[in-house]
């Protein structure tokens, strides 16, 4: 928690004058992604986000901030800015400690797992996705945003398994050869797009079926361009695996389809790459010896395997092969 009589003194960084707290405000995204962060109201009534952040996070935040600007200036409207303080320098240091601020956006629940077999959200879904792709054609990677290799990140995990986790990774050996036999040699020739790294239903405030702010953009950076795709599917049949064929995720692929904002080359290797990917989840998972999740996560990225055919018969695609 972020102290009472620390915040008054650092919204007056911003030019705000701090009036009450709303915990009572429901704050979206993941909270790992700040030291703590607290909502509150000032004298006018409006409603803002404080977030302490790491030291070690400073570049990094400024550059997402830099980014979340250019989008929002570019017309991309989902896009929720950071706040700039009166000395414009973002983040900014006031009682010791780095901050950044942002308006509150109010949002709707999100039902939960009724959301899978909503069409016009899948739509939504790819819209903004399919926007977001154009607006970000121009943005430039900086040392603060290496390119990632989902090939590299799978290769070294299976040996940090070897040595750490034998029992999970024995039962993912037929996975790691499949990706090694019909994945890795293809993955280095897949375009390149600047993505926003976490995409998924969770990741949005909604007001109703519309997606009225993307958040969370901790790991934007460039990336295959089907990684954005893969990553909102691949958490979709996580939230229950009768969602990988169901309304929404159906509907995303089909207007993504239609938009042409993904090349046939990514498609053809859609599935291997959500199995890929849900190898990131599984080392946050192995992080947190989180024992239930990884045994959850171990059973998805089988039966994603397994149901490898009938996934791109569903979703009508080509497939590897």
């Amino acid at each position: 928690m972020i102290p009472l009589k620390t915040i008054p003194t650092v919204a007056r960084q911003w030019g705000l004058c701090f009036k009450i707290v709303r915990p009572d405000l429901d704050l979206q995204g993941s909270p790992e992604r700040s030291l703590c962060r607290a909502a509150f109201e000032d004298e006018n009534g409006g409603l803002f986000v404080l977030e302490q952040i790491a030291p070690a996070q400073r570049e990094r935040k400024a550059f997402i901030g830099n980014t979340l600007d250019t989008l929002h200036a570019g017309g991309l409207r989902q896009v929720v800015p950071y706040l700039k303080p009166l000395a414009d320098e973002s983040p900014a240091y006031c009682e010791g400690a780095w901050w950044q601020m942002s308006r509150f956006i109010a949002g709707t629940a999100l039902d939960r797992p009724g959301y899978i077999q909503d069409a016009r959200k899948g739509e939504a879904l790819a819209r903004f996705l399919c926007d977001f792709s154009r607006h970000a054609k121009h943005l430039s990677s900086d040392r603060a945003t290496p390119h990632f290799s989902l090939k590299h990140y799978v290769l070294n995990l299976e040996k940090e398994m070897e040595r750490h986790d034998p029992d999970v990774g024995g039962r993912l050996t037929p996975i790691f050869s499949f990706l090694r036999r019909s994945f890795m040699d293809a993955h280095d020739s897949l375009p390149v797009a600047f993505c926003h790294g976490d995409y998924h239903p969770l990741n949005i405030i909604w007001q109703g079926d519309a997606v009225a702010a993307v958040i969370d953009w901790e790991f934007c950076g460039p990336k295959p361009d089907i990684y954005d795709a893969a990553n909102l599917v691949g958490c979709i049949g996580m939230e229950h695996p009768s969602g990988l064929v169901d309304d929404l995720a159906l509907s995303f692929i089909r207007e993504m389809r239609r938009e042409s904002a993904i090349g046939s080359q990514s498609w053809n290797l859609f599935v291997a790459f959500i199995i890929a990917l849900r190898f990131a989840w599984m080392a946050e998972w192995l992080r947190k010896k989180d024992q239930e999740m990884i045994e959850l996560e171990a059973t998805y990225i089988n039966l994603l395997h397994y149901n490898l055919p009938e996934l791109n018969a569903a979703w009508e695609l080509p497939g590897l092969g």
